[in-house]
């Protein structure tokens, strides 16, 4: 089994650029350039630690949200993500003053009844030096299902990066009840509470539920 790594600060995401073709040869050729070079460069940004548990070179995709964002791709046993809060929206510019709020994602269902939520709680509000304990619940219809300081199980996630608002880790689908490595798709939802909250408690202001990783 696997042990939760301890966070290191740093930030490890960037976002995979698609740049679209034109009528014109050559600048279609041209633009065929600027989007490989796009592409190698947000692709050596990869997670990366000693491990190599989610080494460079690999294909990123992505789920946009209105406020949040989560990059993400199998690799062997597991799947290496980035879960990012957009600090300049309405919801969320509060955060680079008054510290991270909690921020979640959950795996294996659509809506966050039976979802395996993972949630990620600051320890301080030092907008500068913040850093990430990781919770794991269920969701139920009316809230989480287990008490809301319940850590996850062994080999179910490594947690590889922090930063104000964002967190780059490894989850293992196969210790995740419901989910598996094989699958194509996997059902997502996405929340976060209000800046400088430093402990979880039901109370989000933003949920994004009905999402997916796509595999195909």
């Amino acid at each position: 089994m696997r042990k939760v790594l301890p966070i290191s600060l740093a930030v490890l995401f960037g976002s995979l650029l698609v740049s679209c073709s034109s009528s014109n040869s050559s600048d279609t050729e041209s633009q065929q350039t600027d989007t490989q070079a796009v592409a190698q460069q947000s692709t050596q940004e990869v997670a990366t630690n000693n491990d190599n548990i989610c080494p460079t070179g690999q294909q990123v995709k992505t789920i946009d949200m209105q406020d949040m964002t989560f990059l993400y791709f199998k690799y062997e046993d597991h799947i290496c993500a980035t879960l990012k809060v957009d600090l300049d929206k309405d919801k969320t510019k509060d955060w680079s003053k008054d510290g991270s709020g909690w921020f979640a994602a959950g795996f294996g269902a659509p809506t966050m009844k039976g979802s395996n939520m993972f949630i990620f709680v600051p320890t301080n509000t030092d907008t500068k030096d913040t850093q990430y304990d990781v919770f794991a619940n269920i969701g139920g219809a009316y809230g989480p299902t287990k008490p809301l300081d319940t850590k996850p199980a062994d080999g179910q996630i490594s947690l590889l990066s922090s930063s104000l608002g964002q967190v780059s880790f490894a989850i293992y689908p196969n210790n995740v009840d419901g989910v598996n490595i094989e699958d194509k798709k996997v059902d997502m939802i996405f929340s976060h509470s209000k800046a400088g909250a430093t402990e979880f408690a039901p109370g989000h202001i933003a949920k994004y539920d009905g999402l997916a990783m796509d595999f195909e």
